[in-house]
């Protein structure tokens, strides 16, 4: 089984700093799944408060450099305690810091996959967080949240593990909710001191991640032994059932790239889609922004409703040429023989 473990700030850093010894429990629970042999990723957080107490700074720093600067200063710090942890129990680790454009791009997704073959090969567990020296996106509006559903994806993940300080999500009656619904009004507990996300954040990303065949929990990290009980199919927190597993390339072109521009299409041809066919040219109806083969869009209807995406086969210079027009006078419009579909089913994903 895989599985992804995302780890607060909230359990990893306390007033004086890392707390190393539930970083070392954490580590034996992961070391033993291990041994049973499960592949485990870690989604950790933690990197700029452990840059703020190794500095020694009295108060938290507000502007951007500086808050870079500490991550760049604490990602040491915390992967010393990861690697002295690990060894206990003769366990190897790496550090992989990513960006979302390692997501949205194909080549570099691919490379991610790659990589993460390769250390799998060699028995070894990925430590990630973001790039946050370079990317601003954690630090003012991303969290390690969506990181970990993203990767979960990119992972192919059979499991995904939030863990926070709370039990699980918790409805407007105070209660933790054992199954989610999306029905449910959630109670607002807020964000916590060096976190960016909060509940609602765990919620969105969960629900992604279950979208593309992933089970989730969000789960009180506190206890680790959690980790084990949910690897063994047990129901902990509040529970995100996967629906059907997309594969591997859909899944990407769903959630993780990013569209360069949109195609409209008819009600016909929004049936069409639905039913598992390629989008033709005859149920274009316009097209908007600038893009070229290859690269992924949006499939809009006529009310601008979300339909599906999926990546290209023209740009949007020839396509503006050949909407609404059939398959037998392309040649004659382009001047040379064009795919008889704009986006094959195949590279599609449909809502």
């Amino acid at each position: 089984m895989k599985v992804v473990v995302k780890v607060g700030s909230n359990l990893l850093v306390s007033g004086s700093g890392l707390r190393k010894s539930y970083i070392a429990e954490l580590c034996r629970e992961i070391a033993y799944l291990k041994q049973e042999g499960h592949d485990v990723a870690i989604i950790t957080s933690g990197a700029r408060a452990a840059g703020f107490t190794y500095l020694g700074k009295r108060k938290r720093a507000q502007d951007l450099h500086t808050k870079q600067a500490l991550c760049a200063v604490g990602q040491v710090q915390l992967m010393k305690v990861y690697e002295t942890a690990f060894d206990l129990y003769g366990v190897k680790i790496a550090q992989i810091l990513l960006t979302r454009d390692t997501f949205s791009n194909r080549k570099r997704y691919l490379n991610l996959r790659n990589t993460l073959i390769g250390l799998s090969e060699f028995n070894v567990i990925p430590i990630v967080n973001e790039n946050d020296t370079v990317a601003t996106e954690e630090i003012t509006l991303g969290d390690n949240d969506t990181l970990a559903a993203m990767f979960s994806i990119a992972w192919n993940a059979d499991l995904l593990v939030l863990f926070t300080v709370v039990d699980g999500v918790v409805g407007i009656d105070g209660k933790v909710i054992e199954k989610y619904d999306q029905d449910v009004e959630l109670k607002n507990l807020g964000k916590s001191k060096w976190g960016t996300g909060g509940i609602k954040s765990k919620v969105e990303s969960a629900l992604v991640a279950s979208q593309c065949g992933v089970r989730v929990s969000i789960c009180n990290g506190n206890d680790v032994s959690n980790l084990t009980k949910l690897v063994n199919g047990e129901s902990v927190g509040t529970m995100f059932e996967p629906k059907q597993k997309l594969r591997a390339k859909k899944a990407w072109i769903a959630f993780l790239s990013e569209p360069n521009g949109k195609i409209y299409v008819n009600e016909g041809a929004e049936q069409a889609l639905k039913e598992g066919n390629s989008l033709l040219p005859v149920g274009v109806l316009r097209v908007e922004g600038t893009f070229d083969v290859g690269d992924v869009v949006e499939i809009v209807n006529e009310k601008e409703e979300l339909v599906g995406k999926g990546i290209v086969n023209y740009s949007s210079i020839d396509l503006e040429k050949i909407a609404g027009h059939k398959t037998s006078e392309l040649k004659k419009i382009l001047g040379y023989e064009g795919s008889k579909v704009v986006i094959h089913i195949d590279n599609m994903w449909v809502v």
